[in-house]
């Protein structure tokens, strides 16, 4: 038997079983007993390497987490010179639109547990850290310091609200999603960068 926290190549392939899973089906059809079987294993396998659901879960939504992450990063590097935290909005939109079903599992309530030693070592490969951004992103649009965990917290509503929107098709979104962006950063939100 395996510690919960160490990797091991059963242990990946039972999250990549379960992102599979998620992305196609949902999150109400997943199960740990489906996904030890689409892995050809036994249904107990899963918690030897996971203490209990809510471990599992806090692990699958690191491994989105970790895609997310990589898919940012990629549109930095693509966008190189346009503003990080208009692409970075941007790219979680987009991101999670393409995954409807990541994106319900994110809101979903799931996990919020602690996370385990493979979580924990599997986030550092998270590379952007969109607080720090966004920190940056206050600073030059001249928001004190005092505010900037309040206009944190709305941006973040705003852009939840916006992906739960679009998720469940109450909002449609036609052609490129910058200028939208930019209206709900700028003009909404009232976020301009000072010259």
């Amino acid at each position: 038997m395996t510690r919960h926290g160490e990797f091991n190549q059963t242990k990946s392939n039972l999250l990549a079983q379960a992102l599979v899973m998620i992305k196609e089906d949902g999150v109400e059809a997943f199960s740990a007993r489906k996904m030890a079987e689409r892995c050809g294993l036994t249904h107990q396998t899963p918690y030897r390497y996971f203490e209990n659901k809510e471990d599992l879960m806090e692990n699958i939504i690191t491994e989105v987490l970790v895609q997310l992450g990589d898919y940012l990063n990629g549109m930095l590097r693509k966008r190189e010179g346009e503003e990080p935290f208009l692409v970075i909005f941007e790219g979680a939109i987009r991101f999670l639109v393409k995954n409807p079903n990541y994106g319900i599992l994110l809101y979903s309530g799931e996990g919020r547990g602690r996370p385990d030693e493979y979580a924990d070592e599997r986030r550092k490969r998270i590379r952007i850290n969109f607080r720090e951004v966004a920190e940056d992103y206050f600073v030059r649009c001249g928001i004190p310091e005092g505010k900037h965990e309040d206009v944190f917290n709305a941006v973040n509503a705003v852009l939840n609200g916006l992906i739960m929107r679009i998720i469940n098709r109450a909002i449609v979104v036609e052609g490129s999603l910058k200028p939208a962006v930019r209206t709900i950063v700028e003009d909404i939100l009232h976020l301009r960068v000072r010259e």
